[in-house]
């Protein structure tokens, strides 16, 4: 069996309070994209993960925690897979990629095995691999809560084109989550759902909604990302942003002609990516 496993960007990131269980409030609007991961899953005599990025680790990855999981729930009908990854999206670079594989894993699994289980069951099983994975099992455009695993889909299909462009930074969550302890919001207005999608029609990206609150921290450790993040807007991009909390960063595009122009001028100096959104 050969699956895509696809990319995600954030149109926004809000964090909120920290939680009693560690981590933390947020309020996003993930974006699924159509740049993907390849996964590649046979029938095996014994467990086994291989990928064509060596720092992916072969026994601690989140592809390998899928299968675990639904070993340990459906022991007498999931039997032993090879899993062979080939990685595009960069890790550390805020597009969801490890999230992506796992619940890609996850859904594969479901299929292979004839498991029957819901969207909905998947999403709860997702969680147990990470915050952003219950957004992979539909995909689409969706704004998330509380951890990001509270979803509530839009209808809205906007043409958009992204052009995305990487760093040679990988970026720790962990640690971009740590430096924000001092500038948490405690309590912040609902996102509205009918107000962001009016906004994201009409191209109006206002800085209340549409802002990243890991940008003052990797801006300013990692410097030559808010140059990447200037870059994107002198090439004419409608709205530029850092996605989640990672190392790359996005621009947005209304027009085709706009976004490949700013692709071939960026791609002079950087590592770019022109992508579209997928509903």
């Amino acid at each position: 069996m050969k699956i895509k496993s696809f990319a995600k960007i954030n149109y926004f990131l809000h964090v909120l309070n920290k939680r009693k269980d560690g981590f933390h409030n947020i309020q996003t609007a993930f974006q699924e994209i159509d740049l993907y991961d390849e996964l590649e899953i046979l029938p095996s005599e014994h467990f086994e993960f291989k990928c064509n990025n060596n720092l992916i680790h072969a026994e601690n990855n989140t592809c390998a925690h899928a299968f675990k999981i639904l070993k340990k729930k459906f022991p007498a009908s999931v039997s032993n897979v090879s899993i062979f990854l080939k990685k595009k999206t960069p890790i550390g670079s805020g597009l969801g990629g490890g999230s992506s594989n796992g619940t890609a894993t996850l859904k594969a699994l479901n299929a292979m095995f004839s498991l029957k289980i819901d969207a909905e069951d998947l999403e709860k099983l997702s969680l147990e691999i990470g915050s952003d994975c219950p957004f992979f099992v539909r995909g689409g455009l969706q704004l998330g809560t509380n951890r990001g695993e509270t979803l509530t889909p839009s209808s809205i299909k906007p043409k958009k084109y992204f052009v995305l462009v990487g760093s040679q930074t990988s970026v720790s969550t962990k640690t971009a989550f740590s430096s924000l302890k001092n500038n948490l919001f405690h309590h912040q207005d609902v996102v509205n759902l009918a107000t962001f999608e009016n906004l994201l029609i009409s191209n109006k990206y206002n800085h209340k909604l549409f802002n990243n609150r890991f940008e003052m921290y990797v801006f300013k450790t990692h410097p030559e990302i808010g140059i990447i993040k200037k870059a994107i807007l002198d090439s004419g991009a409608d709205f530029a942003s850092l996605s989640g909390t990672g190392s790359t960063v996005f621009g947005v595009f209304s027009s085709s002609k706009k976004a490949k122009k700013a692709t071939e001028a960026l791609s002079r100096s950087h590592n770019v990516v022109l992508s579209k959104p997928r509903y």
